[in-house]
């Protein structure tokens, strides 16, 4: 998890719809919303969202979908690498 030097959250940017935005805290938040467990992709977005907000972040109304979309995106590739670097570590285990 990136985290500045003092402890507090590092922003993050990504691609959201057709622009780019910056979030404080995602990576802590990908990883509060992994750890509790969801798993459907409704509750995953709204989770993320909640989360995200609850970072500082601000989303109007009119771009949550956006948001919702970006941040399940996000989501996934998150998930993928735990997975990735799990096997990795997984294989060099076996190695030894």
């Amino acid at each position: 998890m990136a985290e500045s030097c003092c402890g507090k959250p590092v922003a993050k940017i990504i691609k959201v719809a057709d622009f780019e935005a910056g979030l404080i805290g995602l990576d802590q938040a990908l990883h509060i919303v992994h750890s509790a467990g969801v798993t459907d992709d409704e509750e995953l977005m709204a989770e993320l969202l909640r989360s995200i907000r609850d970072f500082g972040n601000y989303v109007s109304s009119s771009r949550e979908n956006d948001y919702k979309k970006a941040l399940l995106r996000e989501y996934r590739n998150y998930v993928a690498n735990l997975q990735r670097e799990a096997c990795e570590e997984n294989a060099q285990t076996q190695k030894h």
